[in-house]
């Protein structure tokens, strides 16, 4: 008898626990190639038909790649298949609006890879969180309302041949432009302290210059700023303008010469953006003279 209680128990966990909804799921795709294949359509249209993936949720959208290639290379093919799940999942009739996050985050870092292989299949695919009780935040009155393909004005960029920081007016701004942050992260890769040193010379050299330091983030939709990975808020475009500050504050410049702000996504150069291109001038940090 307490056998047959014991099987009957396990039984109804085991299934209560098979039931739990899922809220996350993926789809995979063939090496090399960031269009969906058959077997990854026909999943997305089952999804939506079983209501696995609520219209009436919001999703989050994220896409990987296995290690083979350069990173660079990972992070456009990773991205692509994540517009690539947006674009169908928007044909079978989602609400674009309800999709607040698409990003890719290249090749998935591992320590078991072996050079010459095939790469890791299951590392080659698109991650489809469903988020609930998601609501908009309101949007500030700072956005810029753009029609689809209009770009903005991009600004002078400390990379271009002619550039010189004394000749940006007071009120102007100019893109820190080598500066690259990983996926998610507001703390800047090693590669960026050249740049940054540059603003520092900079800012020593213009003893009276006073600068404010923008953040801007891409591929967010309905939210007013990006999730960060290591404040595990949604700040990424304030933490990471908040990184230079304190960056520059640390090395003798005078806090009264420096504010930062984050403009999350609210100050696009390209308000849908549809290649890795364009959402890299999205991504960007400004900053703009105040006094000189």
């Amino acid at each position: 008898m307490r056998l047959l209680l014991f099987l009957f128990t396990f039984a109804f966990i085991y299934n209560a626990q098979a039931q739990k909804p899922r809220d996350t799921f993926s789809v995979y795709f063939d090496l090399d190639v960031p269009e969906l294949n058959d077997r990854a359509k026909s999943k997305l249209d089952s999804l939506l038909y079983r209501n696995r993936i609520s219209r009436d949720k919001s999703l989050a959208i994220i896409g990987y790649a296995d290690y083979l290639a350069t990173e660079e290379y990972n992070l456009e093919l990773s991205e692509k298949r994540a517009r690539n799940v947006k674009k169908h999942l928007v044909a079978a009739g989602f609400d674009p609006k309800k999709i607040i996050t698409i990003m890719g985050k290249g090749e998935v870092k591992r320590k078991d890879t072996i050079p010459g292989t095939v790469g890791v299949a299951r590392d080659r695919r698109v991650d489809i969180a469903v988020i609930d009780n998601t609501k908009p935040k309101p949007v500030r009155d700072t956005t810029i309302v753009m029609r689809p393909r209009e770009k903005a004005a991009i600004p002078p960029s400390s990379d271009d041949p002619d550039f010189d920081i004394e000749k940006i007016p007071e009120g102007k701004s100019f893109i820190l432009k080598n500066i690259y942050f990983p996926m998610g992260r507001h703390f800047p890769k090693q590669t960026s302290y050249e740049e940054l040193n540059m603003l520092l010379d900079a800012m020593k050299e213009n003893p009276r210059m006073v600068i404010r330091i923008e953040g801007h983030v891409c591929c967010i939709y309905n939210v007013e700023d990006a999730y960060d990975l290591d404040s595990r808020k949604m700040d990424l475009s304030v933490n990471r303008a908040r990184f230079i500050y304190e960056y520059l504050k640390a090395r003798g410049i005078s806090e009264h010469r420096l504010s930062y702000v984050g403009y999350g996504k609210s100050r696009p150069i390209f308000a849908d953006e549809q290649t890795a291109e364009e959402a890299a001038q999205n991504r960007r940090v400004e900053i703009r003279i105040m006094q000189k």
